[in-house]
């Protein structure tokens, strides 16, 4: 399949002329689903998702929150016209790619609503364990042209696809900030033309590879952990967001507390 290639050279031939980027000529709905079902389907074990606490492959008292989140971000998304979010968080070890593999799964329910989702945690891959997918290319190979995309990425279902690493990409940080980052993004927006694009990224203060990356997105949701990340932390990364990009909102994880005027707190399901 060309089609990604043509993309990108598209993309890559606009930037060199210093030129607006146009809009995207609408694909026809039969291309963009040919497209998707390009990707190998990936078959997943639920009881190995729920083993890694990624509860919403079904709708549930579990994803009641991830459901609510999910549907927030969609509402927020279409309102302000964006397409690509990334998950941030001040550092390590805050439950941020837990996160992001509930609400992928939750948006994956949605119907007619397709969403990609990206390890761009390119220094410490992770989803793919919670994923229980390891792949034996990763994106820098489909960046660098060593790989197609559609033999690289997985599709879950209809409307979901993952594009997983399993090992540390030297130079991720030059990698993430650079023109082939921009086009490959631009590439598959025009290829598969996804409603929301989700990406795992490295902690915020522990290097510049989101920092050079956030120029790529249109917002970024901020995981912090519940009487662990240091609120003067959560006002410094807040505050460097808001000069790099959107900042979508801020989640509290791993809270003992559940907010009582929460519904999900109450027997409905």
């Amino acid at each position: 399949m060309e089609n990604l290639q043509i993309a990108i050279e598209k993309a890559r031939a606009n930037r060199k002329e210093n030129a607006a980027r146009p809009q995207a000529t609408p694909m026809a709905t039969s291309t963009i689903e040919q497209n998707w079902h390009a990707f190998p389907e990936l078959a997943i074990d639920p009881s190995t998702l729920i083993s890694k606490r990624v509860m919403t492959q079904k709708s549930n008292a579990h994803s009641s929150h991830y459901d609510m989140l999910r549907t927030r971000i969609r509402d927020q998304a279409k309102k302000n016209n964006w397409r690509r979010i990334a998950i941030v968080s001040a550092g390590p070890q805050v439950g941020k790619t837990t996160t992001l593999a509930n609400l992928a799964f939750s948006f994956g329910r949605l119907p007619y609503f397709k969403t990609m989702v990206f390890d761009f945690d390119l220094r410490r891959p992770s989803l793919q364990n919670l994923i229980n997918h390891h792949p034996t290319t990763q994106v820098n190979d489909v960046i660098e042209g060593r790989v197609p995309f559609e033999a690289h990425c997985r599709r879950v279902g209809d409307n979901l696809a993952f594009s997983l690493n399993s090992q540390h990409v030297a130079n991720s940080a030059e990698l993430l900030q650079s023109d082939s980052m921009s086009d490959f993004l631009s590439g598959i927006q025009d290829t598969y033309d996804p409603e929301l694009m989700l990406f795992d990224t490295p902690p915020l203060l522990a290097a510049d590879d989101t920092r050079g990356f956030l120029s790529n997105i249109d917002a970024a949701l901020l995981i912090v952990e519940a009487e662990r990340t240091p609120i003067d932390q959560i006002d410094v990364v807040e505050q460097q967001l808001s000069e790099l990009t959107n900042v979508l909102g801020v989640v509290l994880n791993k809270c003992n507390y559940p907010d009582p005027t929460s519904s999900a707190n109450y027997a409905y399901y």
